[in-house]
């Protein structure tokens, strides 16, 4: 496991609170009834074999959990913040925010560390996922549920407000898939686990002593909330020389610029 500090927010975030845009709000707000969230940053994938044969992600059907678990090792941001020379965990988000088109810049920098390690330097690793709970460790998330005593929890998707009771065994054995963007509730409101649109990180809610044991138990890296802690903690304004664009980074893809 792996607890980061809670990283420092940029004046422009710091402002951006005061918006009214739900998404602007600190976590914590938009998910009232909770005093503690942990947020559990998305692991990158590494293959297990040698020959860095991926399994096909591109397909209609895509790789079910337990092949990525069969095929996979999980990879920490600190991992590859030690691969890259990153800066630190704010940078390498808003380089993943950037990739996946969620911030339309980046420091030139950062995004090309990155970059290099994952189309050139190491064929083995794949970015961190975005919109759902990693399938690499969403059974893992289950099974300390059911630790906790519970046989049952609800799932919803973020846009939709009818929640299913659902069997947590029927989720560990694939009988019923979490939607996109999903939400993981035990039915006494104890436990919230939350993944929002374009997100390479989820929202673990509960007591401090719950998620103690959570991150302990799974295995997880990342940091704990604070009063002001919004979904965009990372991100600031680049200026200059720095600042790439998307339009930019499409011209330098297709001429092979990296």
């Amino acid at each position: 496991m792996m607890i980061h500090n809670t990283p420092k927010l940029s004046e422009e975030v710091l402002q951006s609170l005061h918006s009214g845009k739900l998404r602007d709000l600190p976590i914590l707000i938009n998910y009232p009834g909770f005093n503690e969230c942990f947020v559990a940053l998305h692991p990158f994938l590494k293959i297990k074999t040698e020959n860095n044969e991926h399994l096909n992600f591109e397909s209609n059907k895509r790789p079910d959990k337990f092949e990525i678990v069969a095929n996979y090792n999980p990879l920490t941001w600190q991992d590859v913040i030690t691969l890259t020379g990153i800066k630190d965990i704010s940078s390498l988000d808003r380089a993943l925010a950037f990739l996946h088109r969620a911030y339309s810049y980046v420091e030139r920098t950062e995004y090309y560390k990155l970059i290099r390690l994952l189309v050139k330097e190491r064929l083995d690793i794949l970015p961190a996922e975005v919109d759902d709970i990693p399938k690499i460790i969403e059974n893992k998330l289950l099974y300390f549920i059911k630790s906790l005593g519970y046989n049952e929890v609800l799932v919803y998707p973020n846009f939709f407000s009818y929640k299913e009771l659902v069997n947590i065994d029927k989720l560990i054995s694939n009988q019923i898939v979490l939607p996109c963007q999903p939400r993981v509730e035990t039915p006494d409101s104890k436990v919230l686990i939350a993944t929002d649109f374009d997100q390479r990180f989820t929202y673990i809610l509960s007591e401090k002593d719950i998620l103690q044991n959570f991150i302990e138990s799974v295995n997880l890296e990342g940091f704990f909330c604070n009063k002001k802690t919004p979904e965009s903690w990372s991100y600031k304004i680049i200026q200059g020389e720095e600042k790439l664009d998307w339009s930019e980074d499409m011209e330098n893809y297709y001429k092979n610029k990296i």
